[in-house]
């Protein structure tokens, strides 16, 4: 008897932890962006972010996004004040923590979830690794999967998660079990990510259109309007974004009227306020790039892993060779897509990660018989064999894993007390 409720407690303390960590992150954000709401004179300064500008287009109706129709409904309509604002975003920031939860969980199976649960947590809140030698900012010309300033990135995360949870459900089996109702909601969960923001679909997109074009190739066209009706809610939801385009550059501040809306140069925005522009990008990532070194074959062997990495990609040249013209060409507005991808290839290193160190220590204790470990290797397709190899891998992922969180800590601390978040 005994030993069964110790065994119930030691279950429930892990539970309790992740339930801490939940409330506690949901007071730290409500608190955050309420005063960057209201603007609150912090203890390093006035609390400054992209929210309020937001909030009052939302008034105004010049809006784009949907975040700022929602806050001239809210505000405006319904006569609520910032409190409801802050409610809403910290609601969706905590339930990133969960759907990152949910995507590292299709990743790393063998892996005890609590843990996976809590790196879904770090994931929101690493940051580029600060070596103020090599650039002297933590954020200015860095890369980032986590800005706490900026509501409709925090926002497109979050509906961006879904739709990913939503395609890797169908993405092998969308040819016997995706059907008109699942149509209909991929067609929501997609207009309404572009709705918030549409630089995800720019990543995601081509990614996806990628791999219905290697599908149908596969089966020499047989299953051609299998492929259509999969991607018919991708075409759907791009009207949303002409939309958008057209009501950003119909501000006469922007002078593009008689120009291209769009420019194409090679890393403008990166080398726009990064000192070392390389080390700058090796910065932003470094703990998923040393990840992903390692399960190279993983690429070939898991749609989920695979898919992550080409969105980063196309996310990354995004970044790298397109700029928008006239007022907006140095705020760097398509590095948000790029961010949702750093987030994303966090969040699947972090899973691949933690299947690594849980293999080693079950091997070490033998609580799996060559069978299984033999399977569960070959899922992993580590390229590391040796012990001594393992140890180096995983002290070495670990330490840049650190770097990230530490950085990302220290500058949500600073953000948390006013701090300017343009730093």
């Amino acid at each position: 008897m005994n030993l069964r409720r110790g065994d119930t407690i030691s279950k429930w303390i892990p539970k309790a932890g992740l339930a801490f960590l939940y409330a506690g992150t949901a007071a730290l954000c409500y608190r955050l962006y309420l005063r960057q709401a209201i603007q609150f004179p912090g203890a390093l300064g006035t609390y400054r972010s992209d929210l309020l500008p937001h909030i009052e287009e939302g008034l105004a109706g010049t809006g784009y996004s949907l975040m700022e129709f929602l806050y001239g409904f809210l505000l405006g309509k319904l006569h609520w004040n910032e409190k409801a604002i802050a409610v809403i975003l910290m609601l969706i920031t905590i339930g990133t923590v969960y759907l990152g939860y949910r995507l590292m969980c299709r990743i790393a199976r063998d892996t005890p979830k609590d843990l996976l649960h809590l790196f879904s947590f770090f994931c929101i809140f690493v940051f580029a690794i600060y070596i103020k030698a090599l650039n002297p900012h933590r954020y200015l010309g860095m890369q980032h999967g986590s800005a706490w300033h900026n509501d409709t990135y925090t926002a497109m995360r979050f509906a961006g998660m879904l739709v990913l949870l939503f395609y890797f459900k169908f993405q092998r089996t969308y040819f016997t079990e995706y059907h008109l109702r699942e149509m209909l909601v991929f067609t929501v969960l997609l207009t309404v990510t572009n709705m918030i923001k549409p630089n995800f679909i720019f990543a995601f997109g081509p990614v996806m259109a990628l791999y219905l074009l290697c599908d149908m190739i596969r089966t020499k066209g047989k299953t051609f309007w299998k492929q259509v009706f999969f991607g018919v809610p991708v075409l759907i939801s791009l009207g949303i974004v002409y939309f958008q385009v057209t009501r950003l550059f119909a501000d006469p501040e922007m002078s593009v009227s008689s120009g291209p809306m769009f420019g194409f140069s090679f890393a403008y925005t990166l080398r726009l306020r990064a000192q070392t522009p390389v080390a700058s990008l090796l910065q932003s990532i470094a703990f998923p790039l040393f990840i992903i070194l390692f399960h190279l074959r993983r690429l070939k062997t898991d749609r989920f892993v695979a898919t992550s990495w080409l969105t980063w990609l196309f996310g990354l040249c995004e970044y790298l060779f397109i700029h928008e013209e006239g007022y907006r060409k140095d705020h760097g507005n398509l590095a948000w897509g790029y961010s949702f991808c750093i987030y994303l290839v966090f969040l699947v290193s972090s899973a691949c990660y933690l299947e690594d160190l849980a293999a080693f220590f079950r091997e070490r204790r033998g609580t799996k018989d060559r069978e299984e470990c033999a399977a569960a290797e070959g899922r992993r397709a580590l390229a590391v064999k040796s012990t001594a190899g393992r140890v180096i891998y995983l002290s070495v992922a670990t330490v840049l894993f650190a770097l990230h969180l530490v950085s990302g800590i220290t500058y949500f601390i600073h953000a948390f007390q006013g701090g300017s978040i343009w730093i």
